[in-house]
């Protein structure tokens, strides 16, 4: 039985590869590629740590303790992405929990992430494996590490699948994703502005070492020195752990399988009527007005909409002080900000994806020249708005700490370019290059469904380069204001916001013509994302 879960596995990972086709497959390799480059790069890494051989140990904790760390906030970051997580799948299967428990062990551990784990442990192998005759206990401790992330990941997965299919569960998600993005970006803050951070970091490792992931990173090296009074210490409490997080996931199991879900686990976000009310879809105006405040209210309410945004924001604070951590000449930090602009206008891309097959509503609602570019216009508003605050707040609180306010027109120039111009490729690529999305909106990661992952990649990046590139013209004007006159950095502002407006009339008129003409094979298209 355990061999046929394994296979089923297999024949899962091996067909998602064999659905793509044509350039979607070319991408899909050249991508699989990539990380197996970037995979084995890491793992000589940590195979280098044999020439610090004091260092190796500690090193090797840190990676044992955030690999484990990753494998348990996955369940609530990323649940979703792999269709055997619930265990309610197997509900109705002939098989007691202790079998069932072994096969989807199996199952985790056949697959991309399992296997990207294993490339870069091998090298923390060989790292820590001082001297050589070490190498068969590194090995088994590997081993034991891999197999208690599994069974932790299983255990969380399976003792919240009830809740993480529900709104508040993927609120929780959102929230530790959140915060993971901010704990990391005031690491990278920390490790960067303190020189005497090694030795702190050092004190910490050594604490680290006696927790059950640290444990098996340094049992190699407390055979090697004879440390074999902590060497058995530390490998009881590795083996109590796995053992304890084992009878968790057992218990958790049989519950899940022997309990009936509440019926408002499902719970989808409340109609936008209270805030559409009395606007009637008439004209240009009139139509952007009802759709932007629909998609600004959804925002807010569904999580996986309110995720990005919270990234945008703390990317406009807290990503310039991360690029200039110190002034660079008299280049302004506010100037930094342009990368938020960007993404904030890139908020509102495949605007239409996000409805699935709902998307017929809006042809027949919106079947007309007029209506049809008042919607596309409405779905960049939804960006434009929050974005053009989110980029405000940004440069007011980034040059009020750094200083810089006679560089502040220009910032504001470039920021508005690259906002106005992502906001129109993004309605114009939603119109033009349409993905579908997942429509159980159980994972922040699963933007696209299997199949369209090339039309996804091309979508995105025309987005997001397309917004830095049309801040190309008020970004020379703002140089030419730090290195000739103050003056061209209101000339910066003034080609700033004509470039984004420019580019927002143009490209969303194109965008509503072509959403007019070619309905039918968009909505055909975006409809996938209901079967995924």
């Amino acid at each position: 039985m355990v061999g046929l879960f394994a296979s089923l596995k297999w024949r899962l990972v091996t067909s998602r590869l064999r659905a793509t086709k044509g350039a979607n497959r070319a991408w899909t390799v050249v991508g699989m590629v990539v990380a197996v480059a970037l995979l084995l790069f890491a793992a000589f890494g940590m195979a280098m740590l044999r020439q610090a051989p004091d260092a190796a140990p500690l090193v090797v904790t840190g990676v044992y303790v955030v690999q484990l760390l990753g494998w348990a906030l996955m369940p609530l970051v990323a649940f979703g992405i792999d269709e055997t997580v619930d265990p309610q799948r197997f509900a109705l299967l002939p098989l007691s929990t202790r079998t069932l428990q072994r096969g989807m062990l199996v199952t985790s551990l056949v697959g991309y992430l399992p296997v990207a784990n294993v490339i870069v442990m091998v090298g923390a192998v060989i790292g820590v494996s001082i001297p050589w005759w070490t190498l068969p206990i590194a090995l088994a401790a590997a081993a034991l590490q891999l197999l208690t992330c599994v069974v932790l990941s299983r255990a969380l997965s399976t003792a919240m699948s009830s809740l993480m299919s529900s709104r508040r569960g993927r609120d929780l998600g959102v929230l530790v994703g959140f915060g993971l993005i901010v704990v990391y970006m005031g690491l990278s803050s920390v490790l960067n502005n303190n020189a005497g951070i090694a030795e702190g970091a050092g004190t910490v490792a050594r604490i680290l070492a006696w927790t059950p992931p640290g444990a098996l990173a340094t049992l190699p090296h407390r055979v090697a020195t004879e440390q074999y009074g902590t060497a058995a210490a530390g490998l009881l409490i590795a083996v109590v752990f796995f053992l304890l997080v084992w009878w968790w996931w057992g218990q958790s199991l049989h519950r899940r399988l022997t309990s009936i879900t509440s019926a408002t686990s499902s719970s989808s976000p409340a109609s936008a009527s209270g805030l559409t009310s009395g606007v009637s879809a008439t004209s240009v105006a009139a139509t952007a007005q009802l759709v932007g405040r629909r998609d600004l209210l959804l925002s807010w309410r569904d999580p996986m909409r309110r995720l990005p945004w919270l990234i945008v924001a703390l990317f406009g604070v807290g990503w310039p002080f991360l690029v200039f951590r110190e002034q660079i000449g008299d280049i302004p930090t506010s100037y930094a900000v342009v990368l938020a602009a960007a993404l904030a206008g890139a908020q509102g891309a495949n605007c239409y994806g996000v409805e699935g097959s709902g998307l017929w509503l809006h042809v027949v609602a919106y079947g007309d020249r007029v209506r049809a570019r008042g919607e596309v216009l409405g779905h960049a508003m939804a960006a434009l708005v929050p974005g053009a605050a989110i980029v405000a707040v940004s440069l007011v609180v980034v040059t009020a700490i750094r200083g810089g306010w006679e560089a502040l027109p220009a910032a504001a120039g470039m920021c508005l370019a690259a906002l106005g111009g992502s906001c129109a490729l993004a309605a114009y690529t939603s119109a033009r290059i349409p993905y579908a999305m997942p429509q159980s909106r159980t994972s922040m990661f699963a933007s696209s469904v299997p199949g369209q992952k090339g039309r996804t990649a091309i979508a995105t990046l025309s987005v997001l380069v397309g917004g830095i590139v049309a801040a190309v013209p008020a970004g020379v004007c703002a140089v030419l204001a730090i290195t000739a006159d103050p003056v061209w950095g209101w000339v910066a502002l003034l080609v700033g916001v004509l470039t984004g407006a420019g580019l927002l009339v143009g490209l969303t008129r194109s965008a509503g013509r072509h959403y007019l003409e070619h309905s039918p094979e968009i909505l055909a298209v975006v409809s996938a994302g209901d079967r995924a």
